[in-house]
């Protein structure tokens, strides 16, 4: 009956291991950027293949992938541990897809729960002081304009570090993001932008014409921000490590990171009223969606603001019936 309806499965194409199924899976996501290719590899080789890596598919139960789950959100942050599972239920709906399974013994377990982490925005005045802290700490860098770039265009770190000077428009004022550099293995490796979307971002006319002077001497397929000694693109944690963490310290938000410079972005662009969908282009979002999910709050006052025009409103009609 189960052959006459479709559902058979062979139990003999079950007996691969997680660890080779895992391989078979990897190999077939060619929808990946390099490095969130990468991220999966680690994942997969460091902590699902030595916990269950033996496993033939066929015995593979959800007790098991929930006891493992369980396992690293001992020793795991719960972010982790939602990448992990997320790995392994991806691999195992691949393997339900091609028949070898009934069914996903990796999906909808229970995991923990994650604290969203309270985002950090800088006032102008904030980000002008952080400019002058890096710069006093990397003399000749051009690392404060660095900060200013990435708190007033909402950059991330791969794309700033993927920036030419043909980028730069500088009769539009404005910024194209065409690539990004990714980490993979250690090194540095040109990719498309997040979500493969270039887009174009206006730059305030008083960094335009500090990057005027910064790409003095420069060709235009040469990198806007490099290390002066190495020439080559700035890693963010060695970025972090060697001046943006103390001068972040020494004007009073010790734990800031170059990302939260982003979130500064998104703040100060919707203080002097930008609406979603500007936002989404600027920042680069898949979807508007996607930026009201992460940046909600920061449209709390457009919530207040709707409140008092229907107030307003209002108070014009009662005054209109009674003048009549």
């Amino acid at each position: 009956v189960a052959k006459a309806s479709g559902r058979y499965i062979d139990p003999t194409r079950a007996r691969v291991t997680v660890a080779e199924w895992m391989a078979i899976y990897i190999s077939t996501r060619a929808d990946l950027r390099r490095s969130s290719l990468s991220r999966m590899e680690g994942v997969t080789r460091l902590q699902i293949v030595p916990a269950l890596g033996a496993i033939p598919l066929a015995e593979l139960t959800r007790l098991r992938c929930q006891q493992f789950v369980s396992q690293l959100n001992s020793t795991h942050k719960p972010g982790s541990v939602h990448k992990v599972a997320t790995v392994l239920s991806g691999a195992m709906q691949l393997a339900v897809d091609d028949g070898r399974i009934p069914g996903n013994p990796a999906a909808r377990l229970k995991l923990p729960r994650q604290m969203k982490r309270r985002k950090k925005f800088l006032t102008h005045q904030q980000v002008a002081a952080l400019a002058t802290a890096v710069d006093s700490r990397a003399k000749g860098e051009g690392f404060g304009l660095l900060i200013y770039v990435l708190a007033y265009t909402g950059l991330r770190w791969g794309e700033i570090a993927g920036l030419r000077v043909r980028d730069l428009d500088f009769k539009r004022r404005r910024l194209n993001v065409r690539e990004t550099m990714v980490e993979v293995g250690g090194y540095f490796e040109e990719s498309a932008p997040k979500d493969y979307e270039e887009r174009s971002i206006p730059v305030p006319e008083f960094i335009m014409s500090q990057l005027v002077t910064h790409i003095e001497g420069k060709m235009s397929d040469d990198r806007v921000f490099v290390s002066a000694r190495t020439q080559m693109p700035i890693r963010n944690q060695s970025f972090r490590r060697y001046w943006f963490n103390d001068a972040a310290a020494e004007i009073g938000i010790p734990g800031l990171t170059p990302h939260e410079l982003r979130h500064t972005c998104a703040s100060l662009a919707v203080s002097v009223g930008a609406n979603v969908k500007a936002l989404q282009k600027m920042l680069g979002h898949a979807s508007a969606a996607i930026t009201l999910d992460v940046y909600a709050d920061l449209f709390d006052e457009d919530l207040d603001e709707v409140g008092e025009r229907l107030n307003e409103a209002a108070r014009l009609v009662d005054s209109a019936r009674n003048y009549e």
